[in-house]
């Protein structure tokens, strides 16, 4: 793509040094304090919990059993939709009670070693397929809180020249307001592909449509792991890469970005430097400018 080799070779070593930073912090380790926990009688950890959250969990349900290496749970039907219907019931006692906020009514899908596919609870990491078989549904809100695996679709927009369209994120966010972030980007509903998702990501956030969205370009993945407030946060960011015509203007949709800025190269390391971008939106871009 030529609109990201113009990005690339506008950069210094210096400016690329910080780039390759951002992707050798993506990884942070766990907190040694951590918690596993494990669906049913899985090998590898499913999630990882705060010592807090693991004592909650067990506080409000019996389902949660002590193990040598951490937590147990499963319902007795062992079935995703089971699962799905007691993680139901269960995050909404959380919510109610505070523990889990910025709730979306909106389900991410959980791919583990027991839905019989292969994971990167396993060391691997595949591209996440609705027609895969899943463990089972969470409300997206709550995947942080119980350390889980998510994914997601962020999408670099250039110009021909190398330039970068930036969305800044509404002030209204449960997470990051107010902050730089890529073209689009959005978390993987369940039952949605990731093309499908990052073209529908760029209509509601950008205003761009599906023929120009099409567009885009998968360039692999980035996985980040890093504690925050809420609790993990494990995600497998999708990175797609899209050249907008010198005439097309991103114009959001959906309020959930207040504003697009065009930067140039520089610009963007600059912004990254200051912790203007988000960590995830800072590694996006690092990885796709440094394996262009």
């Amino acid at each position: 793509m030529q609109a990201l080799d113009n990005f690339k070779t506008a950069l210094t070593a210096t400016e690329l040094s910080v780039l390759s930073l951002c992707l050798q912090r993506a990884i942070q380790p766990l907190p040694e304090n951590s918690i596993a926990w494990y669906l049913g009688n899985a090998i590898e950890a499913t999630g990882s919990l705060a010592p807090a959250h693991a004592q909650i969990l067990q506080s409000l349900s019996p389902d949660w059993l002590s193990v040598p290496a951490g937590l147990s749970w499963d319902t007795p039907e062992r079935t995703p939709s089971s699962r799905t219907l007691s993680l139901e019931l269960l995050t909404a006692l959380l919510r109610d009670a505070g523990h889990i906020t910025g709730w979306r009514n909106e389900k991410f899908s959980l791919w583990s070693e027991n839905s019989n596919s292969n994971s990167s609870l396993k060391g691997e990491t595949i591209q996440p397929d609705p027609s895969k078989p899943e463990a089972f549904r969470m409300e997206r809100a709550a995947f942080r809180f119980f350390g889980l695996h998510s994914h997601a679709v962020h999408i670099n927009g250039f110009t021909p020249n190398g330039n970068m369209w930036c969305g800044r994120r509404s002030l209204s966010k449960s997470v990051d307001p107010g902050m730089l972030d890529n073209l689009a980007a959005g978390g993987l509903p369940a039952g949605e592909s990731l093309f499908d998702c990052g073209v529908r990501e760029m209509a509601e956030e950008a205003g761009l449509p599906a023929s120009l969205a099409q567009s885009a370009l998968p360039c692999a993945y980035v996985e980040t792991c890093r504690a925050v407030q809420e609790g993990w946060h494990h995600e497998t960011l999708w990175v797609y890469n899209i050249v907008l015509p010198d005439e097309c203007v991103p114009a959001n949709q959906d309020g959930e970005v207040s504003e697009f800025v065009l930067l140039s190269p520089s610009q963007v390391v600059n912004a990254i430097q200051q912790n203007a971008f988000t960590v995830d939106a800072s590694c996006v871009i690092a990885h796709a400018v440094l394996h262009a």
